[in-house]
């Protein structure tokens, strides 16, 4: 694939292209990245959690401070542990993967975001029986793509406005910036750069940097793109809140705004499932549930009664069939209390 760098002033003072895929940061552009940026020391990768809402959450953590880091001071290699505890963790425990997205709190956006996109490209990498090393691409592009863009991003999580002149700026140079940065940490591989790239193109040819249309962009790049969709709709901002998962579902599979790729939309309703893991419903005798896990029964998940404790309740048999989906989103302060569902 070859783009070409926008003809932008904007761009151009940040990013210097060097080939196809190639694009580095602008010496003076980084040197005043280096100068802002917190001498925070390199974050160390926790140890692996009990359980998987625990596990998501110390990722989280861990990625934050990385995302703060000077252009000198990121390596690729605590983005690739990152990666394989992303992967391990939604490969082990798929039901918890799918909970962390519903109901870990957060407080970095971008760290946040970039965490549970991986996890979901993870579990949709699997679902559509990707090779490994389209999965790993995968999964740090996920990780990587608002590297570009931190301060701002976390800014427009509080920000109900329409986008400033210098945002849009940005947001539209971040993807650009995000591939330097990670070029920059030592990450060559041509895959991870044509997703970093492109993940905000569409195929109407309305996306950005390079306005791809159609067959233009990678397949991955859409899925990458689609996911993106999907974790922002998930996710609260500081003036809404998150938007529960069928409705959010629902909202990407009838792509109002932009053509998503149907096929995209359709495995996304599978992995999370009619009623998702971490969401909670109605049973026929009246208590509710939280859903701890799939079954090959679509509509009948196992399910637990947060009062009674962890033990799973099987939805098909007679008095326990869930009655509907219960629109309930519990707060931080009960957070330790939804843990002990997904032993990891």
């Amino acid at each position: 694939m070859k783009l070409e760098l926008p003809d932008f002033i904007f761009i151009r003072n940040r990013v210097v292209q060097y080939g196809d895929l190639d694009f580095r940061l602008d010496p003076r552009f980084q040197e005043s990245l280096a100068a802002t940026a917190p001498q925070s020391p390199l974050p160390v990768i926790p140890p692996v959690a009990p359980h998987a809402l625990v596990e998501a959450i110390s990722l989280v953590q861990y990625f934050a401070p990385y995302t703060q880091l000077a252009p000198g001071q990121l390596s690729a290699e605590p983005l690739q542990l990152l990666a394989g505890r992303v992967i391990d963790l939604a490969t082990r425990c798929p039901d918890g993967a799918i909970a962390a997205i519903l109901l870990c709190p957060w407080q970095d956006y971008v760290a946040h975001h970039a965490i549970n996109t991986a996890l979901l490209a993870c579990r949709m990498a699997i679902a559509l029986g990707l090779p490994e090393p389209e999965q790993t691409a995968l999964v740090l592009a996920a990780l990587g793509m608002n590297l570009g863009a931190v301060a701002l991003q976390n800014e427009l999580a509080s920000q109900n406005a329409p986008l400033s002149t210098g945002q849009r700026q940005l947001i539209n140079a971040h993807p650009l910036i995000s591939s330097a940065l990670l070029r920059a940490a030592g990450l060559e591989d041509e895959r991870l750069h044509t997703l970093v790239l492109t993940h905000h193109e569409r195929r109407d040819g309305r996306g950005y940097p390079f306005h791809l249309r159609e067959d233009e962009i990678d397949p991955l790049a859409h899925l990458l793109h689609v996911l993106d969709i999907v974790i922002a709709k998930l996710m609260p901002r500081s003036y809404r809140s998150r938007l529960p998962a069928r409705q959010a579902l629902a909202q990407v599979y009838a792509a109002p705004k932009e053509p998503l790729d149907p096929q995209y939309a359709a495995q996304l309703v599978k992995v999370f499932g009619i009623y998702p893991s971490g969401s909670f419903v109605k049973l026929e005798d009246g208590q509710t549930a939280l859903v701890v896990s799939q079954t090959d029964a679509a509509d009948k998940p196992m399910v637990a009664v947060p009062a009674i404790g962890p033990t799973p309740v099987d939805t098909s048999t007679t008095g326990r069939l869930i009655q509907e989906s219960v629109a309930s989103q519990p707060s931080a302060r009960h957070f330790a209390t939804l843990v002990p569902f997904w032993p990891f």
